[in-house]
C-alpha cells in the first residue's frame, strides 16, 4: 500500500489519485504570486464539494459547500453564483486556498492528530511553496499553525478574527448563521481592503 504525500496515511491508489486530481484542480486556479493565503485544515470529502471544483449546477454542492464558497467568493467581491467567474476573480486578486492537510479528515483515524503531526510541514509549505503577503486561517482546526506562524516570525502576516482563526459553527444552516451572525466572507473582504 503507498503513503500518501499529503496526509501520511498507508492507503489505496484511489485516495492518492483524488489527492492529485484536487491539487491539479487548485494549480488551475493559483495565481503566480499570492497575496492572500486563505489557509484551512483539510478538504471537504465530497469531490463536488471541493472549492476549486466549479460547479455548473451549484445544486451538486453540500449545503454547507455552497455556503463555505460563497463566504470566500466575497472576500474577492465576486458573485458567487458563477462558480467559474467567481475563481477567477478569485485568482485575480491573488487569493489562494490550500490546506494544513491535503486529504479529508474523514480518511483520518485521528484528525486533530494529523494537523499536529503535519503542522511544521504545513507552516514550511506556507513559507516556501506559497510566500503569501498575508495568511488568512480558516476553521477551528488550524488554530495550533496560528501560534507556530507567529513563533517562526511569521505573525505580522496573519489576518486574524479578535485574535483566532475565522471560524463558522453554522456553515451548512443559513437560518442560524443570519441570526447569530457568524459569516466572515464580508468581514474578512473588508480587513483585506486596508491592506496594502
Amino acid at each position: 500500500m503507498p503513503v500518501c504525500e499529503g496526509c501520511g496515511t498507508r492507503t489505496d491508489e484511489g485516495h492518492v489519485q483524488r489527492r492529485a486530481q484536487r491539487l491539479e484542480l487548485a494549480a488551475k486556479y493559483r495565481p503566480t504570486s499570492i497575496k492572500v493565503l486563505f489557509l484551512d485544515g483539510a478538504p471537504p470529502p465530497r469531490p463536488e464539494d471541493y472549492f476549486y471544483c466549479a460547479a455548473a449546477d451549484r445544486s451538486a454542492r453540500s449545503v454547507a459547500a455552497r455556503m463555505y464558497f460563497d463566504e470566500l467568493a466575497k472576500c474577492a467581491g465576486a458573485t458567487p453564483t458563477m462558480e467559474e467567474a467567481a475563481l477567477k476573480e478569485f485568482q485575480r486578486q491573488r487569493f489562494f486556498l490550500t490546506y494544513a492537510v491535503e486529504c479529508p479528515f474523514e480518511e483520518q483515524a485521528n484528525p486533530q492528530g494529523a494537523i499536529r503531526r503535519f503542522a511544521p510541514t504545513a507552516v514550511k509549505r506556507v513559507q516556501t511553496d506559497c510566500a503569501p503577503s498575508y495568511i488568512v486561517p480558516l476553521s477551528g482546526s488550524t488554530r495550533d499553525l496560528v501560534r507556530l506562524f507567529g513563533l517562526v516570525g511569521w505573525g505580522d502576516r496573519l489576518i486574524l478574527n479578535q485574535g483566532g482563526t475565522f471560524d463558522d459553527p453554522y456553515l451548512g444552516d443559513p437560518q442560524k448563521q443570519a441570526t447569530f451572525g457568524t459569516a466572515y466572507g464580508e468581514r474578512i473582504r473588508k480587513l483585506l481592503a486596508v491592506l496594502p
